[in-house]
């Protein structure tokens, strides 16, 4: 809680204007910068996610959940071997990585975002919706650079059989794979903690990890098992 320097009436600590007298108890961003905004989340994550939860108007949200929903598309391909078990010639593999990214993977973000901002009860830090879903957007944005930087590279140097164990990629080229995927890893690594910075933001401390991480998990599971209908169906 903070407390009004006009009237003295206690507020919740990310609302904007008082709840008693109107006044305002801190300045919100008009709107963000896309580059400049994840350029300070690596240097000053606490600060930049509180500003981009209290923005008015919080640019290039649904162009970064896109980029999240398509490297996450990739992500289930390349569990599900769908090179293989679904036939997919390459160049419609790629076609639907990306329209399975759109159509089921970035609702997926956000149903995340709603079942967590309900279920973690972030309406009483004084958080909107829309400012919790761009915090969460936004501190996943690790899954962004992947799918703009490494997926491409991915598929460059494997091709199909990225999605195949006939042979598997890490056969092929076993050095390229395991630097590749160890890059992968980090910039997961790097999502998860920015979500829990945002935790912090709202919370004051890193609350319910694990509830976060297998509400996640149990979002990507439904995606994927409705991609793989999809698939089945095509």
């Amino acid at each position: 809680m903070s407390k009004c320097q006009v009237c003295n009436a206690e507020n919740l600590d990310l609302s904007i204007r008082c709840v008693s007298c109107g006044s305002i108890l801190q300045e919100s961003v008009k709107a963000l910068d896309l580059f400049s905004t994840i350029y300070n989340l690596w240097r000053l994550p606490h600060s930049t996610l509180r500003k981009i939860v209290l923005a008015t108007h919080r640019n290039y949200s649904l162009l970064l959940a896109g980029l999240e929903g398509i490297g996450l598309s990739f992500l289930a391909l390349f569990m599900l071997k769908a090179a293989d078990i679904y036939s997919l010639q390459f160049p419609r593999l790629l076609i639907t990585g990306f329209v399975l990214g759109i159509v089921v993977f970035l609702p997926g973000i956000y149903f995340f975002c709603i079942l967590s901002y309900l279920s973690l009860r972030v309406k009483r830090t004084g958080a909107t919706l829309k400012g919790y879903v761009s915090g969460i957007i936004y501190a996943l944005h690790p899954i962004a650079i992947s799918s703009v930087v490494l997926i491409p590279l991915e598929v460059a140097v494997f091709g199909s059989y990225l999605f195949s164990n006939n042979p598997p990629p890490q056969v092929i080229n076993p050095v390229s794979f395991y630097f590749l995927a160890f890059l992968d890893l980090v910039l997961a690594a790097a999502a998860v903690l920015m979500v829990l910075r945002l935790t912090r933001v709202l919370f004051g401390i890193r609350v319910l990890a694990f509830g976060m991480a297998a509400l996640f998990s149990g979002v990507f599971a439904v995606a994927v098992e409705i991609a793989k209908r999809i698939l089945l169906n095509r």
